[in-house]
């Protein structure tokens, strides 16, 4: 398993044939045109023939090379899950869904939140994925996104957005899921693999030794933001509320309006898990749908 220049970009390498996982970095911005072309630039000096684009999910921040690898690699074909295929082709519904399924305005169709159009050649069924005489393993990682997966392949699992390094979680306080049990049985599903080293989609190279201290953070980070939410709910009040009461006690800063579409989305999901675990309850009052304990 090799890195192209940049750390979010990871190849699969066998004889002259590649698979690349092919999104943007979230620290520094999409990927610019220079450093797509510097992908390009490296392959060709690596005589790779890049064959297959494999997207863990639909997230903006891991597609947004799809267009411009489809156009520069003609002959690779793009991989994804059927659910996660859906939103790739139709990039538009990631700002959709975070506006409440309205038609998003314009701070929520930024390259941050919506790629660009890109197509799906193949889905992703099963446990196995070969390509060109590579074998790889498909784990199943959904939570913090519909149906997300992780690549493992010769000992080094990818691990996608199953789990975050630590200086991503000091950085965003809460780790964002669509669905926060999802997102905890991925986490205990890790626990349980045996590979040397694994890889997330934000975050360092992680050796098995150091994994188990690595995921108890990422399962501390969880726990802080579901007890931060129901200790919001000490009193009924709606999502904007509750989430303002979140932002307060875990003195987190919105760095603009898509960051906090991204947050209050994430605070849906942690009500959605107490409804679940019988702990809160939504009911429609006079001004709208309140949030309270159980």
């Amino acid at each position: 398993m090799a890195k192209l220049p940049t750390r979010h970009q990871k190849i699969v390498c066998s004889g002259s044939k590649a698979a690349l996982d092919a999104p943007y970095t979230i620290f520094s911005g999409p990927l610019s045109m220079q450093m797509l072309s510097l992908i390009h630039i490296s392959l060709d000096e690596a005589r790779l023939s890049l064959l297959a684009i494999l997207n863990t999910h639909h997230h903006a921040d891991h597609i947004g090379g799809n267009a411009f690898l489809q156009n520069a690699f003609p002959q690779a074909r793009t991989y994804a899950t059927k659910l996660e295929a859906a939103l790739i082709t139709n990039p538009i519904l990631e700002p959709v869904y975070l506006h409440h399924g309205a038609a998003p305005h314009t701070a929520l169709q930024s390259k941050w939140l919506m790629a660009k159009p890109s197509r799906v050649d193949q889905l992703i069924e099963g446990a196995q994925l070969p390509i060109a005489g590579i074998d790889l393993e498909v784990i199943a990682l959904a939570g913090h996104s519909l149906q997300q997966i992780g690549i493992v392949y010769e000992g080094v699992c990818f691990a996608a957005d199953g789990f975050f390094g630590p200086a991503v979680l000091a950085k965003h306080g809460i780790p964002y899921a669509q669905d926060v049990d999802g997102q905890r049985a991925a986490l205990e599903y890790l626990r349980g693999r045996n590979e040397h080293y694994f890889l997330p989609g934000h975050g360092e190279l992680t050796r098995h030794a150091d994994l188990a201290e690595v995921l108890d953070a990422n399962t501390a980070a969880i726990a802080i933001a579901a007890d931060a939410v129901y200790t919001a709910l000490e009193s009924p009040a709606d999502l904007a509320t509750i989430a303002a009461r979140v932002r307060w006690a875990l003195q987190l800063t919105m760095s603009g309006v898509p960051q906090y579409a991204i947050y209050l989305s994430v605070i849906a999901a942690h009500l959605t898990a107490l409804e679940r675990a019988g702990k809160a309850a939504p009911t429609l009052e006079e001004h709208g749908i309140i949030w309270s304990r159980k």
